[in-house]
């Protein structure tokens, strides 16, 4: 047994290339964790699994591409053709209802499932969650949660639900898979000093050595992401305070559309005079990369509950930037207060006082976008604590390297890839070793389905025949030449559409021609036939026969 287990990708372009128009950061976190695995991984091979060619050729490029140990590169259609070296199945998400369904059909401790958190907010991701207390989860699955507020997040949706069927059913569940606390990570390279980049932003927009210039990158979704106008507040209050000194604002990043961005330049015309806002398109890699090395300070006020973690301030400290970022989210994990940048107070309404809003998403008057754009309208920042952060870190340049150079460092060893994939394989080195030991959750009986929402047709329509096929059921010849008639049925496309599913044509034409010497047998003396035991392709095999006039079935 190898000493990195290998672990497979479920893998799909929209969870893992970033490399397109209006990126998220769940398409940022699924590239990085990735080419993470190619770059620092340990297992000696790599592979994905999925049912698109072109998917698994995508795959295999980019391994080939970044994979400097030139390990072997597999393809799996489905879990159920892995090899016993494959211990997991990486999940880009939180749903797992459809891989530990498939993994049930076969044995459930032939390897663990791992899924990973983005969004906790949508109807249904909480459903997905709330599922976990149904679902045959093994205490050596993991859902890696990106950092302890989706922790706290995840329990709680699980418990609400807990409570609910407690009430319900008067019986306790709890989950049984591990959530461990792992974060996204960040590929330091990117972001070594560069002072020609540094001097092509600030001549870019206009900004002297002695400037501040602040940074905003992410997407321009007010509903969403945060609201821009507390950032342009803030770096407006921090811009009278310093009449000596210019303020830039920069914001790095892309509208959905056309409205959206005319509502940004509005409010930034609006709400900052004083401060002078920026804006740059964030598909332009050269000034992106120029921003990161031309600001001073990074700015992020979120506000919304649909993210978990937050891309952006850890690649803040990969480029040495001191931020100051709203407590909030992962944030609270990733920004150390007053060591890489300062946490700025954020307050929400308590609980009970959002009922109505989610009432009125339950309900379909509010859609997802709407529901989570209220929640982010009713969470406000301190924005004189933002402002504040902002001078402080304008009038004292050696903070302002003290800070950079500890959040440089805290990238390095808390956030660069290579840490977070040996945090990963750690995790599945301790699945392996519960998988060993711990006991199994929901085994499947012998006769039942892999689901109960794909039963049996035979076992849950049973009430439908007259009778049941069984060991005593009477088989006798019907006509003169079966295995002619037999030659005839198979000519017809259909009535063999679910040839697979029974015996082979030459064992069903011999077996006919046994049955036609013998002239009356039961389903059990046949079975003696067969293979000594029940078979279920038999079993399929002869009311197909009956239904097309080959053999007669009768009780005893």
């Amino acid at each position: 047994m190898s000493s990195v287990p290998v672990c497979a990708i479920q893998y799909h372009p929209d969870a893992y290339r970033a490399d397109r128009p209006r990126i998220k950061g769940r398409h940022s976190a699924g590239a990085g964790f990735l080419t993470g695995m190619f770059q620092h991984g340990r297992a000696d091979q790599l592979v994905s699994v999925t049912a698109q060619d072109e998917h698994a050729a995508e795959f295999t490029e980019m391994a080939r591409e970044r994979d400097q140990k030139n390990r072997a590169v597999k393809r799996l259609v489905s879990m159920r053709q892995a090899e016993p070296s494959v211990e997991a199945l990486m999940i880009a998400g939180p749903s797992f209802d459809a891989f530990v369904w498939e993994r049930r059909a076969g044995d459930q401790r032939a390897y663990s499932l791992c899924g990973v958190t983005h969004t906790l907010s949508s109807d249904r991701i909480i459903a997905s969650l709330a599922n976990y207390l149904l679902l045959p989860l093994q205490p050596w699955d993991a859902l890696v949660c990106t950092s302890q507020v989706a922790r706290d997040v995840v329990t709680r949706t699980m418990q609400n639900y807990a409570d609910y069927l407690g009430r319900r059913g008067g019986a306790g569940i709890e989950p049984t898979l591990k959530l461990p606390v792992i974060p996204l990570g960040v590929d330091g390279s990117r972001y070594v000093k560069d002072e020609p980049a540094r001097q092509m932003l600030r001549e870019h927009i206009g900004a002297a050595e002695e400037d501040l210039v602040v940074l905003f990158l992410g997407r321009f979704t007010f509903h969403a992401k945060a609201h821009p106008v507390p950032m342009y507040l803030a770096a407006e209050r921090a811009a009278k305070r310093m009449p000596g000194r210019k303020v830039h604002l920069v914001m790095v990043g892309q509208a959905p559309n056309d409205r959206i961005m005319a509502i940004y330049r509005e409010g930034a015309e609006q709400f900052a005079k004083t401060a002078a806002v920026h804006f740059i398109d964030g598909q332009d890699d050269a000034l992106v990369h120029a921003s990161w090395q031309g600001a001073d300070v990074f700015l992020s006020l979120s506000d919304n509950i649909q993210e978990t973690f937050g891309l952006t301030p850890i690649e803040a400290m990969a480029a040495g930037l001191p931020a100051v970022v709203s407590d909030w989210d992962g944030y609270k994990d990733t920004i150390i207060d007053g060591e890489t940048g300062f946490r700025v107070p954020t307050t929400t309404p308590a609980a009970g006082d959002g009922f109505e809003q989610a009432f009125r998403y339950q309900t379909g008057q509010d859609n997802y976008d709407r529901f989570i754009g209220r929640a982010s309208m009713m969470t406000s920042c301190d924005l004189d604590a933002a402002a504040d952060a902002l001078v402080r870190l304008a009038e004292d340049p050696e903070l302002r390297a003290r800070m950079g150079d500890a959040g440089r460092a805290r990238a390095r060893t808390h956030y660069d890839w290579s840490v977070i994939i040996r945090s990963y394989e750690d995790l599945w080195l301790e699945l392996r070793d519960i998988r060993a030991e711990a006991p199994e959750v929901a085994p499947r009986q012998s006769n039942e389905t892999a689901s109960p929402f794909y039963p049996d047709p035979f076992d849950i329509f049973a009430p439908h025949p007259s009778f049941v096929l069984g060991p005593d059921t009477i088989v006798t010849v019907d006509g003169d030449a079966p295995e002619a008639d037999f030659q005839t049925i198979l000519a017809y496309e259909f009535c063999t559409f679910s040839q697979e599913l029974m015996l082979p044509r030459k064992q069903t034409a011999a077996l006919l021609r046994r049955l036609s010497e013998r002239g009356l047998v039961t389903v059990g003396e046949i079975e003696q036939w067969i293979d000594g035991r029940g078979s279920p392709a038999l079993h399929r095999t002869l009311p197909w026969l009956a239904k097309f006039g080959l053999i007669k079935l009768s009780e005893q």
